[in-house]
């Protein structure tokens, strides 16, 4: 027998059956796990490999000729089958989407349709050519003077398809990037041969390759990007006061990402301008915008800020000098007010008249809007807080990053406790859950309270261990609460002088 002929019964007879087992079982084993390639080769198995058998044996041993008709057809079917099984690997080796594989390539939706088109075409061409004898020389003139008429009544889309790949060659941007065309500002969401299609959340737009070819194009990239808001104040307000108080609106904020700043901008005729930049995803930046906007309102109240309008100003004459000199305006005292409510407060009824005066003499009233922070975990805080106005929330955060709630923080309640231990931070974060007001005592006012009073010393320490054994609890800290708040009592009740 012929080594050649040998050859060829072993390779259909084993080789065939072999290799299809081997092609269903890693089809399988890639369909468990969701492989886009499972696809691919489930097709070659089923599609692919039957009639490629029977073409070889009709071409190696029944010596069928190749330009007998049921050959043609069992070639043109094998040819078939491997347009349909090679679309697939095409489909599993490239992607528009993010890669799910490791060996994935991205490419554009344009690279991808041309990829799957010169399959076809390459296939088709050799199918009509190849196997059927189909020549294509008499069609050449003909296909020349239709190639003409139809490139002048396709201009337009044939412009926009050689800026397509021309775009996608110079690459200025990929799909997920963040552009500006002309003004208009959105994400790249797909391209293909015509056009490129942008938006937000709010719209869609698809701009045609020829007319982004021609375009200004700004690049933002796929990440956040640095937006800023503006304010302006007074030259009363010293930069130094403004700018750390401009940056603390970023606070709490998720949708920020990373430090922002605040810095001076220009110094007009009345007033101080400055700058709060930030970053955020181009998508959430319509929604950080307002939320800073409504804070700066309650941080311009909180700090006292003077914003600069026009106001009337009243002169007097100085009596030695003989000049017009201005009359300062008179600022509201609230230490009668806050006396008589620091009174009120049960945690303040062991302390006498003369205490609470000193108390309210430095205390200070604080707004703070909607969602704002007022005290942060891992952060000194700047005294006793206490719950003038609304309410708010103290939590923090567990291991997972999930916000576990210590405490609602109802009117007249205090927080901020921590602010007397030296070097102590907050084991919480406060938030407002309204437009809030409280009352803040600076930590030396307290601390000389405490050494002033036994009685009150008592009584804010009981006070201190009971939010303690809260916090505890709100970490799911179930061991003996009250002798480990007693050992850190014993060993941290040095309060700052």
């Amino acid at each position: 027998m012929d080594k050649s002929l040998l050859g060829w019964l072993l390779l259909l007879g084993l080789g065939f059956p072999l290799f299809g087992i081997l092609l269903g079982e890693a089809a399988s084993r890639l369909e468990r796990e969701q492989h886009p390639l499972a696809i691919g080769l489930r097709q070659v198995r089923e599609y692919l490999l039957p009639p490629l058998a029977v073409l070889l044996v009709m071409r190696q041993l029944l010596n069928v000729a190749g330009k007998d008709s049921w050959a043609r057809f069992v070639e043109t079917l094998t040819w078939v089958a491997m347009i349909v099984a090679g679309l697939s690997l095409v489909n599993a080796l490239l992607t528009t989407k993010k890669e799910t594989i490791k060996w994935q390539i991205h490419v554009p939706n344009l690279f991808f349709q041309v990829a799957r088109a010169v399959v076809i075409l390459a296939i088709g061409y050799h199918i009509l050519n190849g196997v059927w004898d189909i020549s294509f020389t008499g069609l050449g003139s003909s296909v020349g003077i239709a190639s003409a008429v139809i490139a002048l009544a396709l201009q337009d889309t044939l412009s926009n398809l050689v800026s397509g790949l021309l775009l996608l060659f110079a690459k200025p941007f990929r799909t997920g990037d963040w552009i500006e065309v002309d003004g208009k500002q959105g994400r790249v969401l797909e391209q293909n041969w015509w056009s490129v299609t942008i938006g937000t959340p709010a719209w869609k737009l698809n701009v045609p390759n020829g007319v982004l070819s021609k375009a200004k194009i700004i690049n933002y990239g796929q990440g956040a990007m640095f937006k800023n808001i503006s304010a302006s104040f007074s030259y009363d307000d010293s930069p130094n006061e403004v700018i750390p108080a401009l940056s603390s609106l970023l606070e709490g904020i998720d949708a920020i990402e990373g430090k922002g700043f605040a810095e001076v901008n220009s110094y007009g005729d009345s007033s101080i301008t400055y700058d709060l930049w930030y970053k955020v995803l181009p998508e959430k930046a319509i929604f950080v915008a307002p939320e800073l906007k409504s804070r700066l309102y309650y941080l311009t109240k909180r700090y006292g800020f003077t914003a600069p309008y026009p106001i009337a100003v009243q002169y007097s004459v100085d009596a030695k000098l003989g000049i017009p000199s201005r009359i300062p305006q008179v600022v509201e005292n609230h230490q009668e007010e806050l006396v008589t409510y620091l009174r009120s407060l049960p945690y303040f009824l062991t302390l006498n008249d003369n205490q609470i005066e000193k108390l309210a003499q430095r205390a200070r009233l604080k707004a703070y809007g909607k969602g704002e922070l007022i005290i942060q975990e891992g952060k000194e805080d700047e005294g006793l807080y206490i719950m003038f106005k609304g309410t708010g929330e103290a939590y923090l955060k567990d291991e997972k990053g999930d916000r576990k709630v210590v405490d609602e923080l109802e009117l007249n309640e205090a927080f901020g406790e921590m602010a007397i231990f030296p070097g102590e931070v907050s084991p919480v974060t406060a938030i407002a859950l309204e437009d809030v007001e409280v009352v803040v005592i600076p930590a030396a006012q307290i601390i000389e309270a405490i050494e002033s009073n036994n009685k009150f010393a008592s009584e804010f320490l009981q006070y201190i261990e009971e939010r303690k054994k809260m916090v505890l609890v709100a970490k799911g800290i179930k061991e003996d609460v009250k002798s480990l708040i007693n050992n850190n009592n014993g060993s941290r009740v040095q309060v700052r002088r």
